[in-house]
Formats: structure tokens, C-alpha cells, sequence
């Protein structure tokens, strides 16, 4: 039973993401600066209720579609007009522990490939390693048709945070966000 409430719960994000089309409001993340003064990349330091982490100089809290418990980031230039790249962050719970990371990732790759179906432009890869922190991560690329989507899970004992990166113009600013985002 767990596991089907853990594979809907998979769906829905999934499913979320990547419809995830066209954004409006670009306010500035509530957020205050991180004070650190080792890295020649200004950033933001950005709470919610299971953390914090940084966001890159360059990026904004879009508001139109971010959710307490999902905030979605954008570039600052983007002007509201066509589907910008893209960062979300959010926290889920399973039944995994740290250690069952394989158990994790084949259960999130079969569900990725039963998914996509017609979309996929090629194989989902996936991978793992560990943060800057230490933290077990699963990575997992998705080539669509129309944009490159990476999810990287950083694992908790039965818990997991999610970083989604829709990657729409290939961009290499857009990767290095997202992994500002998951060493944080």
C-alpha cells in the first residue's frame, strides 16, 4: 500500500513538472543574503519548512506557480513571455532509508519510463553520487522532445528532496543553478 501511495505521489510530481508550461509574475524570492563571502557567485539563502538552500544570483522566485511547499525559480530576464527554464524544489517522504538509494532510484526509473512515454527523445539516464554535504543523490536525466529535465533526489531515511530542472534552451547556466541548488 505504501508503495502505490509512493508511486501516485511520484506521478503527481512528475506529471506537474513537466506540464509545467509558460510563467508569469518574476517577483524576487523572499530571501536575504547568505553573508558568504568563499564563493565569487552572489546568492540567496531561500527557507521552507524541511530547509534551506541557495539560489544562485540570476534566479527569481517566480510566484505565479510556486506553492509553499514547491517553489519554483526562473531566470531573472525572463520577461513572462514562452516556457523559461526552469527550477522547482520540494520535499517528499517514502518508505527508503538512505541505504536502500538502488531500491529508490529503480523504483523512480521505472516510473520515469512508464511516464513519458512518446516525449522521451532518447534514454533516461540515471546515476548516483553524494553532495558537497555528503547526502546520498540520485540523478536522473529525461531528454523530451522540447527540453533536457534532470531531477535530482538528495535522500533521507524515508524522505527525499527534490530538485527538478526544466532545461528549455540547453543552457549551461540553467545546469549549474540547479546544482548550486542541490549542494546547498
Amino acid at each position: 500500500m505504501k508503495c502505490r501511495k509512493f508511486m501516485a505521489a511520484a506521478l503527481i510530481i512528475v506529471v506537474s513538472a513537466l506540464v509545467f508550461s509558460g510563467c508569469g509574475n518574476n517577483e524576487t524570492a523572499e530571501t536575504s543574503d547568505s553573508g558568504s563571502s568563499s564563493s565569487s557567485v552572489s546568492s540567496n539563502v531561500y527557507q521552507t519548512e524541511y530547509g534551506q538552500f541557495e539560489i544562485p544570483s540570476g534566479w527569481v522566485k517566480n510566484d505565479e506557480h510556486s506553492t509553499d511547499d514547491k517553489p519554483f525559480f526562473v531566470p531573472e530576464s525572463y520577461d513572462g513571455n514562452g516556457v523559461p527554464d526552469n527550477i522547482s524544489v520540494e520535499y517528499g517522504t517514502n518508505h527508503y532509508t538512505k541505504e536502500q538509494g538502488a531500491e529508490f532510484g529503480r523504483a523512480i526509473l521505472r516510473q520515469l519510463n512508464s511516464q513519458v512515454g512518446s516525449e522521451l527523445n532518447g534514454s533516461i539516464t540515471s546515476s548516483g553520487s553524494t553532495t558537497e554535504a555528503g547526502d546520498p543523490l540520485l540523478t536522473f536525466n529525461i531528454p523530451l522532445q522540447d527540453r533536457n529535465c534532470t531531477q535530482y533526489y538528495i535522500m533521507g531515511d524515508q524522505c527525499y528532496v527534490m530538485v527538478y530542472e526544466t532545461n528549455i534552451d540547453d543552457s549551461a547556466s540553467c545546469d549549474s543553478a540547479a546544482k548550486k541548488i542541490v549542494n546547498s
